[in-house]
């Protein structure tokens, strides 16, 4: 199937969309910092580039949304459109997932 947008628009629109400071992300990081916890952001000398370090817990925290990480929840489900291109790529989104969560 084709993509129904000009590539121009295709850009401009994918260029909003980010990897930081995500409302899960935010979200994440008030509760932890309210429960008394300091960390570091995205340290990129762990493998993944988790999204917080917790250095005194020697802990890590991934924040990983339900369509993008496939990690099984009730939110989770595939587009109805686009299937050869969508699955391949969500699927490898998860495995590489596991490969970084088992280095950690």
């Amino acid at each position: 199937m084709a993509d129904r947008m000009r590539p121009e628009t295709r850009s401009r629109v994918m260029s909003k969309v980010r990897g930081r400071d995500t409302r899960p992300d935010m979200y994440v990081r008030k509760a932890v910092w309210r429960k008394g916890f300091r960390y570091r952001l995205h340290v990129r000398k762990l493998p993944g580039r988790p999204d917080l370090v917790l250095r005194r817990y020697k802990t890590v925290i991934f924040v990983q949304g339900c369509f993008w990480h496939l990690h099984g929840c009730s939110n989770t489900r595939y587009p109805s459109s686009n299937l050869e291109y969508w699955e391949p790529k969500l699927r490898g989104n998860a495995a590489r997932d596991a490969t970084r969560i088992r280095l950690c």
